[in-house]
This record gives C-alpha cells, sequence and structure tokens, in this order.
C-alpha cells in the first residue's frame, strides 16, 4: 500500500508542492496581469501618439482660423449694398484721380446677391496711355482694394499721333454679408 514517507521526502514534496502553487499562480494570475498592463501600455502609447497628431491639427486649425479672420475682415459686408457700391465707385475714382486718368463713363451694375456673398460689378471707360492703365489695373486689384477684372476692351484713339487708349472695363468686388 502507502507507504509513509520519510523527512526528508516529506521536505522535498512540500518544496514541489509550494514551486507547483507558485508556477500556478505565475502563469494563472501573474502572466495574464503582465499581459495587461502591456497591452495596456501599448494603448497609451498608440493614444498618445494620436493626441499628438490632433494637437498638431489643432495647431493647424487654430493658424487657418486667423487667416480665416484676416480674410473675414477684408471681405466682409458691414453696409447695406447701395452703400457698398457708392463707396466701391468712389473707390476707383480716387485710385483713377490719383494716376490721373480721365473716367469718361462710370456705371454701377446690379448687384449679384449668392447665398452666401454678394458681387459688386461696375462697368467704366477710361482714357489714358497704355502704361498709366495698366498700373490703374494693377492698383485696382491689388490691397486693399482687391478688385477682379471681368472685362477689358482697348480701343486706339481717334487721333493718329495721340498715345492715349480708351479703355472699356468691368470690374467686380465679391463681399461676404
Amino acid at each position: 500500500m502507502i507507504k509513509r514517507l520519510t523527512q526528508r521526502e516529506q521536505f522535498f514534496a512540500i518544496i514541489v508542492v509550494v514551486l507547483g502553487i507558485i508556477l500556478f499562480g505565475y502563469y494563472s494570475l501573474v502572466q495574464p496581469f503582465k499581459e495587461q498592463i502591456r497591452l495596456l501600455e501599448n494603448k497609451i502609447k498608440d493614444n498618445e501618439k494620436q493626441i499628438g497628431k490632433n494637437f498638431k491639427l489643432i495647431r493647424k486649425g487654430e493658424a487657418g482660423d486667423k487667416e480665416y479672420k484676416i480674410y473675414l475682415e477684408k471681405f466682409k459686408q458691414d453696409k447695406p449694398n447701395e452703400q457698398v457700391m457708392s463707396s466701391i465707385l468712389s473707390e476707383i475714382e480716387e485710385v483713377a484721380r490719383e494716376l490721373q486718368l480721365q473716367i469718361s463713363d462710370l456705371k454701377p451694375k446690379r448687384v449679384k446677391e449668392g447665398e452666401y456673398y454678394n458681387q459688386f460689378s461696375v462697368s467704366l471707360t477710361i482714357d489714358g496711355h497704355l502704361e498709366d492703365i495698366v498700373h490703374f489695373l494693377h492698383t485696382l486689384q491689388n490691397e486693399p482694394h482687391l478688385f477682379d477684372v471681368e472685362e477689358l476692351e482697348f480701343e486706339k484713339g481717334s487721333q493718329r499721333k495721340s498715345n492715349t487708349m480708351k479703355t472699356r472695363l468691368g470690374l467686380s468686388k465679391i463681399l461676404i454679408p
């Protein structure tokens, strides 16, 4: 039958049982816990990377908002259409006067109202030297005026020796109401 173990055999048996319990505890409790910790650390690293990307996007968005606000200030319509058209006409006349160009015909066109913008158009006829007319167009297309040239037609003056040209222009400006 079963023989009684000696004290030395009992000692080794206890050590084997204790080691078995320790190994069982390690592989059933500690090892899965370590694996969970490793998975959580990987998730944390991934989330930190994603947060870094999100911060970059937020910074780009803030920079875009600043740029958008700058353009919004330039193109914001803060007056009624009639007042805006009047100020556009006087703005064109002032630039022509500064460049010593003669405006022989200046007519506002109808305002085209879009869903998100209003387009103000003007037709005009000016007399002057080609260089002055090109300078006039350049001035109107750049800041602070920001006009678009929709139509441009040159006509040589009626006198053969004359250096002046008659130019018909269609200018427009888009504003956000």
